[in-house]
């Protein structure tokens, strides 16, 4: 072989080393950009699902806290209206003690 012909092969093997070194790397860096991709679409799915299930969640318990709400203020209501007559009662046996102890 001639020195020429020794130049043009390597010339020959380093312009298909680079080819295949940019193939490779095109390749490698398209399958990493579709995993990406892939990642952010799941993970945003993930998010939604979450989101929606704490936003469930979290009417579910103000609905709750609503109802019990209601029915502490019905109880309390009760005990107060229970309270005003129990303390109507106590004031006409006051006054007709006082009658009693103090004649007019």
């Amino acid at each position: 072989m001639t020195e020429p012909q020794v130049w043009t092969l390597i010339g020959v093997f380093a312009a298909a080393l680079i080819g295949m070194v940019t193939f490779t790397t095109q390749v490698m860096w398209r399958a990493i950009t579709s995993q990406f991709v892939s990642f952010r679409a799941e993970m945003r799915a993930e998010f939604a699902t979450s989101r929606a299930e704490t936003s469930a969640q979290i009417s579910e318990l103000r609905a709750e806290t609503s109802a019990q709400i209601s029915e502490l203020r019905a109880e309390t209501s009760a005990r107060i209206s229970e309270l005003r007559l129990q303390i109507s009662d106590l004031d006409g046996d006051v006054q007709a003690i006082a009658r009693r102890v103090f004649p007019e």
